[in-house]
């Protein structure tokens, strides 16, 4: 299990800062090169011993290089957990780099290399600060990447002791078992041997001892109640905090905040960023990742605004740009001008042809009305699949949809359209969730004539901006600098087209004219990334794995 003290301020400055954020990931990396570099050494025993030692080599015979093959391996596990910045990695890897600095130097008289173990030491010991977090030793097994290092380590370590054993006389006449069982030719065999041993058992420990992965708790019943009032008085609130609301999430709270999250694959992944007070963000952040720690899991942020960037790069997060969402300002929206003009047609046409008629009904909503509603609901998804999308969309359900503004298109009596419109309390910002039509029934123009009259609605009650949603992959750089996520991210959105149409869903948004608001994904470590964005795909399009019923008084069912 592993658990989260309290982490030094990131944000103090100078060199502590600086050290706190880059220990962890030097010391992984000169934990895992010292590791190799003295599993393949001492398996190549070429080097002179000490004059004077004789009679102590021949009393301890082979012990120390066995013994520094282990230490090898096991400082080359240890680089995950330093990277995790885990103090117990922390103190078994200054012990090991101090016990191999006087090996060096005293079994081997290699002043070089033990000087540069006890200064790698030294060093780390001096970083204590950056490894706040509490694990047992038994936790910190190897994970792919590791265990393909050490692999490699191992093989590199075998080929050398074969090279120094070839250049040894007898080597041409010596039966193959003679490389692990000859007193002289035996020695680098020996010593790969102990340490492929060792890595066996740590790896087949780590199986058995493995934690298997949780999942996050249900909703207790006072939970949507204290969700609601933080939303109530939410600082910096996006309209998706809604999303809460939707029943298929689980809350972490911290005093002030909460954050919204849920399980797929091995990832605990959270929707937005924290919801309350501003200056719990970070807190509620820490939250996140102490929660995915306490469930064997890994922490996510998906679509997370620029506002909550430097909490997630102070605790440790990875950040990559995954796409834009379309923010209309309404002081400055208008129909006029030659941009709008098709707008103005659609908007001309379904009033004059068609005789829609547009409204916003506030809640509470009749459960008339509701069932109104939901033949268009179902025209709508039986075109596009069948089932109803979750995690980062809303869904039809009446309790769900009892919180929001109703906005409805009729013609001749008959409802063609409709959406639920997020606000925030400030009445800053507003966006469209759910959005279904009967696709057999609609008339050209329809999405045009509902997106501009829900614009206009907006604008006449005195919101700030409307968000008309994410842009999937746009906006990602395409310089040869760029991340390889981004750059993979960008080719897929080129070349995607036929697949999801990604570059036509920007282009549809683009003529309501908005600013581009960027959005992000978080997670530790860049190699997960896209194995992250395949679980929120999974998440948002799969069965839901969580179901809680909303009750009017907030308290699940």
């Amino acid at each position: 299990m592993t658990t989260l003290v309290d982490a030094p301020d990131a944000k103090a400055g100078g060199w502590r800062a600086a050290v706190f954020e880059r220990a962890p990931q030097a010391a992984a990396i000169v934990a895992f090169l010292a590791g190799a570099t003295t599993l393949i050494a001492v398996a190549a025993p070429h080097l002179p011993r000490v004059a004077g030692l004789a009679a102590f080599d021949r009393f301890i015979a082979e012990f120390p290089e066995l013994s520094a093959g282990v230490a090898g391996v096991i400082l080359m596990v240890l680089a995950n957990g330093l990277r995790r910045r885990i103090d117990t990695a922390w103190a078994a890897t200054c012990a090991l780099l101090g016990a191999l600095a006087l090996y060096a130097a005293l079994r081997h008289a290699h002043l070089i290399a033990g000087l540069g173990a006890g200064a790698a030491a030294l060093a780390l010991f001096a970083a204590r600060p950056a490894f706040f977090r509490r694990s047992r030793l038994s936790a910190l097994t190897p994970g792919p990447r590791v265990a393909v290092g050490i692999a490699a380590a191992l093989g590199a370590a075998a080929v050398g002791g074969l090279l120094w054993a070839g250049g040894r006389p007898g080597f041409r006449e010596a039966a193959w078992q003679a490389l692990f069982l000859d007193p002289h030719l035996g020695e680098p065999g020996r010593v790969v041997a102990a340490g492929a041993l060792a890595f066996g058992v740590i790896s087949l420990a780590g199986l058995i001892t493995e934690r298997a992965r949780g999942r996050p708790a249900r909703p207790a019943p006072d939970d949507l109640a204290r969700v609601r009032a933080l939303m109530r008085s939410a600082e910096a609130a996006r309209p998706d905090m809604h999303l809460a609301l939707s029943g298929d999430k689980s809350f972490i709270f911290v005093e002030g905040a909460f954050m919204m999250a849920a399980r797929s694959g091995g990832s605990l992944i959270a929707m937005g960023g924290p919801v309350g007070a501003r200056a719990r963000w970070r807190d509620a952040l820490t939250a996140l990742r102490r929660e995915a720690d306490d469930l064997a899991l890994r922490p996510v942020v998906y679509a997370a605004a620029p506002e909550t960037l430097p909490d997630l790069l102070d605790i440790g997060f990875r950040i990559d740009k995954i796409g834009e969402n379309a923010v209309v300002d309404l002081a400055g929206f208008s129909l006029s001008g030659k941009s709008k003009q098709d707008l103005r047609t659609a908007r001309r046409k379904m009033a004059e042809r068609e005789h829609a008629a547009f409204e916003v009904r506030p809640p509470p909503h009749e459960a008339r009305l509701i069932e109104q509603l939901r033949p268009v609901s179902d025209a709508w998804l039986d075109a596009h699949g069948g089932q109803e999308k979750q995690f980062s969309l809303g869904r039809f359900d009446p309790d769900y949809l009892a919180d929001h503004p109703l906005a409805i298109v009729r013609a001749h009596g008959k409802i063609l359209a409709f959406c639920n419109i997020w606000t925030t309390p400030d009445r800053s910002h507003a966006a469209i969730d759910l959005m279904r039509y009967d696709p057999a029934a609609s008339p050209s123009g329809l999405m045009d004539f509902t997106f501009t009259e829900c614009l206009l609605w907006a604008q006449r009650e005195g919101f700030r901006d409307f968000d008309l949603g994410m842009a999937p992959l746009a906006g990602l750089p395409d310089a040869e600098d760029a991340p390889l996520f981004a750059r993979l991210g960008r080719l897929v959105y080129e070349h995607g087209e036929p697949f999801y149409g990604f570059q036509g869903l920007r282009k549809y948004k683009d003529k309501f004219a908005p600013r581009w608001e960027p959005r992000y994904l978080a997670a530790p470590g860049a190699w997960s990334m896209p194995v992250v964005l395949a679980e929120v795909g999974l998440i948002t399009n799969g069965p839901p794995a969580l179901r809680v019923r909303l009750g009017k008084s907030g308290a699940p069912t």
